[in-house]
């Protein structure tokens, strides 16, 4: 067993002395792994967790494992935690919420203390079950390929070790350990797929751990194709407008099987994967349908999928503006400056700049966003016109309506920032001052 852990380190190039922060909760797969570690020459900071669940059993596991800590010469952490009350807090199952506080914690206390890994003792036993689970969650194919020996700071040095080997190991070197009495319960979906799945999968066939971890192996493998051919899909479908992601759905449907193509772009882009899994059927939906979960939002505007990563909030609030604080438009990426109508001015054409007579201006003028309803008359035209036809017009998304800016003053519009002023602020001859403003 040590010579396959020490080639497994050696292969992922973790040097020996490496500062490790070791998740220790005192069973035998976390007490085997620290002594492994220990042997191996790492400098070891031992990291446990009391969630205070099992009464005078867990202090007992947080005794043990400062004594064992004691005993191999290394720092111990301990955190104590409300996992009740976190878990109503956050609305978690208790599993999931002790999950939560854990990883939290780890990533803090390895950031804190300068270590390079967290190690964690998880065998190969472990990674069965958890193949398992995510199949039964339908996670795809990233699922399936299980937990990784190294991923970022999370580091599993026993991941390809059998528990039956672990427990050789232990006997063999008189290593302790405390046992964990809810590990016999079937309450918990890992603990009814350890002690009854798999027992039942092993009837059918002896080899099915086996079996399942070469498959890890074909489909991690099998992960690596499908990523090279989703980049290069993404590389024809995809581009970047105004800090929004455009897929071209024409192009999407050419792939070889555009919604897994899609479902996987979209993880890529960073969205949950339950919003990638709704925003799939965005492909056959009618324009202006979407999905949105949090500040994330997928929309199907024509012939094209619209991801924006930062929607504003619905309760967002205006800004006003007096006359002495314009410098409160620098918020919005707006310059403004005043200037004297004389025979020195001269318009310049652009959308992004408004030139507006100043005195015609009521304070505190406003920013805000568009609203159902808005009605403006746009410049060179006498009669008003609907925001919404307007914006159907230039043919602007959902997406770009609502970040639309507006500028108004005494409850009327005097520019679509970027878009286009209202005939009622002109310059015309009797203006003496002009308020510039301009949107960079």
């Amino acid at each position: 067993m040590i010579s396959k852990v020490f080639k497994k380190i050696d292969d992922a190039g973790i040097k020996t002395g490496t500062r490790l922060l070791c998740a220790v909760s005192g069973g035998i797969d976390s007490s085997v792994m620290l002594h492994v570690l220990s042997d191996f020459g790492f400098d070891c900071i031992v990291a446990h967790c009391n969630f205070k669940l099992r009464g005078a059993e867990s202090d007992g596991d947080e005794d043990f494992v400062r004594k064992l800590s004691d005993k191999l010469e290394f720092k111990f952490l301990c955190e104590r935690f409300d996992t009740h009350l976190y878990a109503d807090q956050t609305g978690l199952s208790i599993q999931m919420a002790a999950r939560e506080l854990r990883y939290n914690w780890f990533y803090e206390m390895a950031q804190k203390h300068n270590c390079s890994y967290i190690a964690l003792a998880h065998n190969s036993d472990d990674q069965a079950e958890t193949v398992i689970t995510n199949l039964v969650r339908g996670t795809g194919i990233r699922g399936l390929t299980g937990m990784k020996f190294v991923k970022d700071m999370l580091f599993r040095p026993l991941l390809e070790i059998s528990r039956h080997e672990i427990e050789d190991f232990a006997e063999a070197n008189t290593i302790d350990f405390r046992t964990d009495s809810t590990n016999k319960t079937v309450k918990y979906s890992r603990n009814k797929i350890r002690h009854q799945i798999l027992p039942l999968m092993e009837e059918i066939n002896q080899s099915c751990k086996t079996n399942i971890l070469k498959s890890v192996k074909y489909l991690s493998d099998t992960e690596l194709i499908l990523k090279a051919y989703v980049s290069e899909a993404a590389n024809k479908c995809m581009h970047y407008e105004r800090n929004k992601t455009v897929i071209d759905i024409a192009q999407l449907r050419k792939t070889a099987a555009p919604e897994t193509v899609l479902f996987e772009i979209l993880v890529a882009e960073g969205l949950p994967k339950s919003l990638a899994v709704e925003s799939v059927a965005l492909l056959d939906a009618q324009t202006g349908k979407s999905c949105r979960f949090l500040n994330a939002e997928v929309l199907k505007d024509r012939d094209r999928l619209i991801i924006d990563k930062n929607i504003r909030p619905a309760n967002e609030g205006i800004t006003e503006i007096d006359e002495d604080n314009l410098s409160l438009f620098d918020k919005y990426g707006i310059t403004v400056r005043i200037i004297n109508n004389d025979e020195t001015f001269k318009i310049v054409k652009d959308k992004n700049i408004a030139f507006t007579d100043f005195d015609k201006l009521k304070f505190p003028l406003i920013i805000r966003h568009w609203q159902d309803g808005d009605k403006f008359k746009p410049f060179g035209m006498k009669n008003f016109r609907k925001l919404s036809d307007f914006f159907i017009d230039e043919k602007l998304s959902m997406f770009d309506k609502n970040d639309v800016l507006i500028l108004e003053s005494a409850g009327d519009i005097v520019w679509l920032v970027g878009l286009r002023a209202d005939n009622r602020f002109r310059i015309d001859e009797n203006t003496k001052r002009i308020l510039v403003l301009e949107k960079g």
